[in-house]
């Protein structure tokens, strides 16, 4: 095993480090943000230390070590200073990293690769070629390049970087690029601007029909209310508390609650919902809950009748897993009042389905349902309290697009005690798989394992079982039975079965607080999204959780695959939930949040520049000119040179804290960052921040 000693204004020298640290198995990479991560910038070393907590930082001075830190993943910004630090090699360790820190500046890096689609305002969509050195009119600087028809090229100034969108497409789909011949993106963007101009009327409207209507009014918090919320073994987060206050103010006031509840995956909305629901109970009134899947009703089912267990109100669910007398008996239940609370997947939007009473109205994983099966209900309801619930965040320029519409409350914070999930990404390898079932049987934990082929699917189950011969298995997937599958999940749960063998059926909605490890068999083919839902299944409780994804390395992945996994490593190690499920709803959201007609004006302009064309004719109803600050500056005077920062991605991040600087303090705080992260400013930096002080005192 090797072991480097490092202390400060002593040796080994720059070029020895190096070496060392290659010997003990570290990956040199652009950016640190695993264990076992090494990046070179000019005289700065980071490296991430086997088994460390955080990373640390060494800038080089006459070949000894002038300066040794710890820093943060999250804002890659120092924290402490240090004497020493031991740096072990890689003993059998796998590599992981945290997918729940949450990052305090979204711009340590770009999110923009080069291959990617994007959109320029002017120009339409392209292909973002990277960051190109040309000189024009001799102002000579970096320019950002994007591909358009027929290999035509524009080379954008870096003040324009404020009309460049990131442009999301629907997987196998090849968008077409627009071309600089023809007119065809300019009658594009005017569709689009008249339709939000058309949309921004019809939500003046809405918000003025909704200060209209007079709905009914709850009381107070009840004795019994108070009761139960204390019964809650856990402690709420502020967001949590916050979001329950947001939601009980609005059944308190006589206008119709229409209020969005957003938290990130196992954030504890499901709370929050329980409290409203008791709230309408309360008062007389019957609460129906919609979801999309019936997984997901049946875990709502008991987690409700176990919550409000010593209240008298009755709890039933209705799917295709009751009967059709037994369906027919809970519709007249219903109808008669005799079932207070009911928890149902589409079933519950059937024409037979009428309420004695209803004063809430839930939609969980409300972007699973489309805008007119969400009306079905509130057209028989007018005045009944809705609440949309959903872990796809949406923009905030949206969010305040739409307040007229809805309101909105936002849960950011993981319960307290929950331990991030540690999560690796490498090659399908039978050594991994084997040490994750056996670190699981250990502890007397339970693990899911993802297959997402129905036709191999007990192929992969008999391989597993040679591997671990007293591994119990449960199998699971979509053309199984119904009764079938709910019947395995139940011994699942019951901890019949160690490992849970599925397809992508547990999505969402499988809630096992003992299962602490997920392993995810051929990474490469899910989307971000969709591998950020499925690692919600764990981490649910106190103890390490475990997300292992694995690609096939035994056949060629096409790039597009590379890119997501690299993406995958980079986007949740940066970040995780927001940035990632803010790409599905650019996908395949924002169509069911703003209607049919704008998902084609969507797909045409791009969600980003969409929202920002929303925004803008939002603003012009309001009778408000608010324009983005940025600073117009001239590119061949901000040019951070590649010695100073070598990763184009980190140096476009540089870029848009530049001009979108407001104050010499912000500017003091990006010229801090800069010498904390790549060493002192060389005199081409110094041009450039004495550049922006200049254009600040404008």
């Amino acid at each position: 095993m090797i072991c480097i000693n490092l202390k400060k204004n002593l040796y080994p020298s720059y070029n020895d480090i190096q070496q060392l640290l290659l010997s003990a198995d570290y990956n040199r990479c652009t950016i640190v943000l695993e264990e076992g991560d090494f990046a070179i910038r000019g005289h700065i070393i980071d490296i991430f230390p086997y088994k460390s907590e955080n990373p640390v930082r060494l800038e080089y001075e006459l070949n000894t070590v002038q300066r040794l830190q710890e820093f943060s993943i999250q804002t890659q910004l120092s924290i402490q200073n240090l004497s020493s630090i031991n740096i072990k090699s890689n003993i059998k360790h796998i590599k992981t990293f945290d997918l729940a820190q949450k990052v305090t500046d979204k711009h340590v890096i770009s999110n923009m690769f080069a291959g990617d689609y994007i959109i320029h305002e002017d120009y339409g969509l392209g292909i973002f070629e990277g960051l190109k050195k040309k000189t024009f009119s001799s102002c000579k600087g970096e320019y950002i390049c994007i591909r358009y028809t027929n290999k035509d090229h524009v080379y954008i100034p870096l003040d324009h970087l404020n009309k460049i969108h990131p442009y999301s497409k629907k997987e196998g789909i090849s968008p077409k690029l627009n071309s600089l011949t023809n007119e065809k993106w300019n009658h594009q963007k005017l569709k689009a601007k008249v339709d939000t101009l058309k949309l921004a009327e019809d939500l003046f409207e809405t918000h003025k029909k909704r200060q209209e209507i007079k709905g009914f009014s709850c009381k107070e918090d009840s004795e019994l209310q108070l009761i139960i919320e204390n019964e809650f073994p856990y402690k709420l987060t502020l967001d949590q508390e916050k979001s329950t206050q947001d939601i009980k103010q609005d059944m308190e006031s006589r206008k119709p609650m229409e209020r969005l509840l957003c938290g990130d995956v196992g954030f504890g909305k499901t709370e929050c919902i329980v409290r409203a629901t008791l709230k309408a109970l309360e008062n007389d009134k019957q609460v129906a809950i919609l979801a999309p899947t019936t997984i997901l009703v049946e875990q709502h089912f008991e987690t409700f009748s176990n919550r409000l267990k010593n209240t008298p109100y009755i709890i039933n669910y209705l799917s295709r897993s009751k009967s059709k007398v037994e369906q027919q008996k809970i519709i007249n239940d219903i109808k008669m009042h005799r079932c207070d609370c009911i928890i149902g997947t589409h079933k519950l939007l059937s024409k037979e389905l009428k309420f004695a009473n209803l004063g809430l109205f839930v939609i969980d994983e409300e972007q699973r349902f489309g805008v007119q099966q969400k009306e079905i209900i509130k057209a028989e309801n007018s005045t009944v309290d809705t609440l949309y619930v959903s872990a796809t965040p949406i923009p905030r320029t949206l969010y305040m697009s739409l307040s007229n519409a809805k309101d909105l409350s936002v849960i950011e914070t993981a319960p307290p005690g929950r331990k991030p999930i540690l999560t690796s990404v490498e090659p399908i390898n039978e050594t991994v798989i084997k040490k994750a079932f056996e670190n699981e049987i250990k502890r007397k934990g339970q693990l899911f394992y993802i297959f997402n082929s129905i036709k191999d699917i007990h192929k992969k189950a008999k391989f597993l079982k040679q591997l671990q011969p007293e591994l119990r298995l449960g199998i699971i997937h979509g053309r199984m039975s119904e009764s079938k599958v709910n019947e395995t999940i139940l011994a699942f749960k019951n901890n019949e079965f160690d490992c849970l063998l599925s397809t992508t059926l547990i999505e969402n909605g499988i809630d096992i607080s003992n299962a602490h490890s997920i392993i995810i068999d051929g990474a490469e083919n899910f989307g971000l999204s969709q591998i950020h839902q499925l690692r919600g299944r764990v981490g649910r409780s106190k103890k390490q959780s475990y997300a292992y994804l694995l690609y096939n390395n035994k056949k060629d992945i096409s790039e597009k695959a590379k890119k997501r996994l690299q993406a995958i490593k980079e986007y949740m190690s940066l970040g995780s939930g927001y940035d990632i499920a803010l790409r599905d709803l650019e996908i395949r959201g924002a169509g069911a949040l703003l209607g049919k007609e704008q998902h084609g004006h969507i797909i045409s302009v791009g969600f980003s520049f969409y929202c920002k064309l929303l925004e803008e004719s939002v603003n012009e109803k309001k009778g408000i000119d608010r324009q983005q600050h940025w600073l117009n500056c001239d590119t061949q005077f901000i040019t951070i040179p590649e010695t100073y920062i070598e990763n184009p991605r980190e140096r476009l991040s540089f870029y848009r804290k530049f001009m979108t600087c407001e104050s010499i303090t912000e500017l003091k705080t990006i010229q801090d960052e800069l010498s904390d992260r790549y060493g002192r400013l060389n005199k081409d930096m110094l041009s450039i921040i004495n550049y922006i002080k200049s254009k600040l005192q404008e």
